[in-house]
């Protein structure tokens, strides 16, 4: 007499997620990810470690939950196998691992071939005009300097001021007429030079990365508060990395003020890519401004004092 497939499929669940495979791939994950915290928490200042344990952290995140969902598809699909047979928990198991590792993998393809573009055709720019070329010889300049791949300049016409970068198959920055009207030169370099620094720390190919992602994953409880803590550590590390390099942080302090005073107009789209957002908190990507200058202007006194 055949069984019925709801007791089929509930054998296979009590099966799959009694044995110890499965759940020293799962506790081994969360053992990983309580060593990151441990570490992140007792290193307050160090930017850049705090950057790679938080992206190892969500990686993680997204690793665990991606795990536990290709798990249940695989006691569901082949729910037969997975409770009578005595290889059907490690066929379900080493699936489950390697079709999480896939949808990483077709994720992380997809943005870095389509969602540069995809970005792109939503914001209407232009090329640098003759009176705005000296922005593009710095973007070179500085690009050389830094060992960042070639970036395209480009201007956007609107009033409210608007800087981003944009990565994937071609790397560009865009800053808006506001911008360069309502900052002096010191600051709009300096801005620049933030937005180059996410290009070569792979932040903004991350951002759409795990814009897409936390749609696949909209279970994922983990990811609410890692993907926006990994966003906020990076503002922090472009931060200081393009204060280092002009030699002025406190210019992007005050750039960083003059920007957060005229509320962003842009399309709500790109809010999440513009150097300043709303900073709200521990689900925003964006760290508060006011902490932001705060740590430019003790790196402004860091650097004055050696020389």
């Amino acid at each position: 007499m055949a069984k019925d497939p709801v007791e089929v499929i509930g054998e296979a669940l009590g099966r799959y997620w009694t044995n110890p495979l499965p759940l020293v791939i799962l506790f081994g994950c969360l053992a990983c990810i309580g060593t990151l915290v441990y570490v992140f928490l007792t290193n307050a200042r160090n930017a850049k470690l705090r950057v790679s344990l938080l992206t190892g952290l969500y990686s993680l995140s997204i690793f665990f939950w991606l795990f536990v969902a290709s798990s249940l598809v695989f006691c569901l699909s082949i729910a037969s196998i997975v409770a009578y047979r005595d290889w059907g928990i490690r066929a379900a198991a080493g699936g489950a691992v390697l079709l999480s590792f896939a949808v990483s993998a077709v994720v992380s393809i997809a943005v870095w071939r389509r969602g540069a573009d995809r970005i792109l055709r939503k914001v209407a720019t232009r090329a640098p005009g003759a009176d705005e070329r000296w922005l593009t010889d710095y973007v070179g300049l500085v690009g050389k300097f830094e060992d960042v791949a070639p970036v395209a300049l480009r201007v956007r016409e609107d009033a409210k001021p608007l800087a981003m970068a944009v990565s994937g198959r071609r790397h560009v920055v865009i800053v808006s007429t506001g911008l360069l009207s309502s900052l002096d030169r010191d600051e709009v370099e300096a801005v620049v030079t933030h937005e180059l620094m996410h290009i070569k720390n792979h932040d903004s190919r991350f951002k759409v990365f795990s814009t897409v992602m936390s749609r696949v994953l909209f279970f994922d409880p983990f990811s609410k508060f890692f993907d926006p803590a990994v966003h906020r550590e990076r503002e922090f590390l472009a931060d200081e990395m393009a204060g280092r390099t002009t030699g002025k942080p406190g210019s992007l302090a005050s750039a960083l003020l003059k920007i957060h005073e005229t509320a962003y107009g842009g399309p709500k789209s790109l809010a999440g890519l513009s150097i300043v957002g709303r900073d709200g908190g521990i689900f925003s990507r964006f760290p508060p401004v006011k902490e932001r200058i705060t740590r430019l202007i003790v790196l402004s006194e860091i650097l004055h004092r050696s020389t």
